[in-house]
């Protein structure tokens, strides 16, 4: 007893701010969601916010829409980033010093990657100005609405450029273990570099590529600065559909903005534990052939 009380005494700096900050406001958001410690008294049964929420069907279109962008940017992403990590991996050493340029955007904020997406596709960036001058396109208004065509491919773009060097960052960290020599002898034995890569490079890399997508497509499921900048009108990522209902209704409302939160919880949690399934069961079965 004495032992695990002084483990949790020298953890306690670490473990008091996870308790308060997340425990808490997971905590304090399932409450609110169930209509319990709002800022108003709450008239309804403990359920009504979920039963609206679950009855709206501008929630499931923005559901999905969501996990489109997710899943689309953290597939790009990750895909992106191991192809660019293995061709880093293989440069000469002394280009290597080089290449660290790709952990620039690990250090941009979310929202910076958001605006120069931005600059560099509206219809008034610094593509369209370009097609422009060289004549391609009569106006600005003849250059493809890229960020706002109705698939949210703006923050896909802009989740991949952000994600993709985070990915690279885990690939490498792989990469660097790797035993060299596994490639030379498929190489003396005929292996052409493709089914090197795929048969002897990519399944060593599986457990970064798998904790990677993880990262992102959760992340890009439920982020909100992106979105504020290059979200859809309709029908919008969740993160935008929780802002609206929590600053820009009435606070009778807030208990619908808690139960959105709550679902996308309780999905964040399913998603990861269902993943993982699949992919030891995958993996298993991969074993066994």
């Amino acid at each position: 007893m004495s032992w695990t009380t002084n483990l949790l005494a020298r953890l306690s700096p670490l473990l008091l701010p996870y308790l308060v900050l997340f425990c808490g406001g997971v905590f304090l958001t399932v409450c609110q969601s169930l209509g319990v410690l709002t800022p108003l008294p709450y008239a309804g049964n403990l359920l009504d916010a979920y039963a609206r929420i679950l009855g709206d069907p501008s929630f499931f279109a923005s559901f999905g829409f969501s996990l489109w962008v997710a899943a689309a940017s953290s597939a790009m992403a990750v895909t992106a980033g191991t192809l660019l990590a293995y061709r880093v991996w293989q440069l000469p050493r002394r280009l290597a010093g080089a290449a660290l340029i790709y952990k620039i955007p690990l250090i941009l904020p979310h929202i910076a990657v958001a605006f120069v997406v931005l600059v560099f596709w509206s219809r008034s960036g610094i593509l369209a100005s370009v097609f422009h001058a060289l004549g391609l396109i009569g106006s600005m208004q003849e250059f493809p609405n890229v960020l706002y065509s109705g698939w949210g491919m703006g923050m896909i773009l802009a989740y991949s450029l952000k994600g993709a060097p985070f990915a690279m960052l885990l690939v490498m960290a792989l990469l660097a273990r790797f035993d060299i020599r596994q490639i030379q002898t498929a190489a003396m034995l005929g292996a052409s570099g493709t089914r090197i890569f795929f048969a002897i490079v990519l399944p060593r890399l599986a457990p970064a590529l798998h904790t990677a997508f993880i990262i992102l497509f959760l992340y890009s499921f439920g982020a909100f600065d992106i979105p504020y900048i290059l979200s859809e009108s309709r029908p919008g990522m969740l993160s935008i559909h929780v802002y609206n209902l929590y600053f820009k209704h009435d606070l009778i409302r807030r208990p619908e903005a808690m139960a959105i939160l709550t679902l996308m919880f309780a999905f964040a949690v399913l998603f990861i534990v269902v993943y993982s399934k699949a992919v030891r069961r995958l993996e298993n079965g991969v074993r066994k052939l």
